[in-house]
């Protein structure tokens, strides 16, 4: 028996968890709970130590088919890597030549896709004329309804000239 008022912290700790599954003998719970009677410390970690063990459900066992061993053993030995057999379905066979054209036709739109961004880079897209958004904090209302103004008939000239 261990004597409890030599019992310290390092003796208590690995004690914990048999003593909350309920595994140590008497003569060696009997020091471990005078211990954390005592120190706060060793009684807060079995405290914390508890308290994460129920976040684990406990699941019934699991009952093995009779048998079960010896067929697996047999298996083994006779080479058997436990994977299933491939079993072409129908609806494989089928699919199996539209495979390739799916792929190609994924690729032709993959490389228009670039194509077709790597044009759009190179146009240069209006700005609108002189007017900008960093402008609005010096402009005053006058000035841009004023330009605004002046954009509307610069592009009104423009349609007539397109439309002729």
């Amino acid at each position: 028996m261990i004597d409890p008022t030599k019992f310290t912290c390092a003796d208590a700790r690995p004690l914990v968890s048999a003593y909350l599954d309920d595994e140590l003998t008497a003569d060696r719970a009997s020091p471990l709970r005078q211990h954390l009677m005592e120190c706060a410390e060793c009684r807060t970690a079995t405290q914390s130590h508890k308290a994460q063990r129920q976040w684990f459900q406990t699941t019934p066992p699991v009952e093995v088919p009779a048998g079960f061993a010896s067929r697996v053993a047999r298996r083994a030995f006779q080479g058997d890597l436990g994977e299933a057999p491939f079993q072409a379905a129908e609806d494989d066979r089928v699919l199996a030549p539209v495979l390739p054209f799916v792929l190609r036709m994924t690729a032709a739109a993959a490389l228009l896709l670039l194509v077709i961004s790597g044009a759009l880079r190179s146009v240069e897209i209006p700005t609108g004329g002189e007017l900008r958004a960093d402008d609005a904090a010096t402009m005053t209302l006058e000035a841009a309804l004023e330009r605004l103004e002046r954009l509307d008939r610069e592009e009104s000239a423009l349609s007539e000239v397109r439309s002729r």
